[in-house]
């Protein structure tokens, strides 16, 4: 099977971060931190991971720009990453799923989330030729459905229990976010009237 070609990296900057496509060299302590924290993992019901350096970079390097995108966020000021967004495109149906994880706890609650996936959507819509953008927080993610109803992406359907809580405790309710470029577009629209 051949791999599917590299595309064209993302570089955007928002009023207080640079979002960029990462590269293997990016792999940091910080990262695996986050990756190894049950209170930045938990909501995304995601394992616990102790990675080394080189599973990070090997993960990293998985993101071709094209069908898998893994952007980092960094805070403009000091330059240090604060998280980062995982996105998986379906080209045939021009669609984009949308996950994040700010794993500095210190921006949580900051505006972090809707400022930097503005400017992504921004990018997807305009100028990759997305036209559906979907995001699926599990309905015990507080923060994460918060951040989706402020952007007016709608709520289009809940999964009942979807998912295996990691720790086997209880099966969890999935929730299905969308938002089509149209939208997007009479949101910017209407805050700009």
């Amino acid at each position: 099977m051949s791999t599917p070609p590299k595309g064209r990296p993302v570089m955007l900057e928002t009023k207080r971060f640079a979002l960029r496509s990462l590269k293997p060299s990016d792999a940091s302590e910080r990262w695996m931190n986050w990756l190894a924290d049950p209170e930045v993992m938990g909501p995304l019901n995601a394992p616990i991971r102790k990675w080394a350096a080189q599973d990070l970079m090997a993960h990293i390097a998985s993101a071709d720009n094209n069908e898998r995108y893994l952007i980092g966020i960094f805070d403009q000021t000091s330059k240090i990453q604060i998280g980062f967004f995982m996105i998986d495109v379906d080209l045939f149906h021009r669609r984009a799923n949308f996950n994040i994880v700010i794993g500095e706890k210190s921006w949580w609650g900051k505006g972090a989330v809707n400022e930097s996936r503005a400017a992504l959507l921004d990018e997807f819509f305009d100028r990759r030729g997305i036209e559906k953008a979907t995001g699926m927080p599990f309905a015990r993610n507080f923060p994460a459905v918060f951040n989706y109803k402020a952007q007016g992406w709608r709520h289009e359907g809940t999964f009942r229990g979807h998912a295996i809580a990691v720790d086997g405790s209880a099966r969890l309710d999935q929730f299905q976010f969308g938002l089509t470029k149209a939208e997007w577009h009479g949101l910017h629209a209407g805050r700009a009237a």
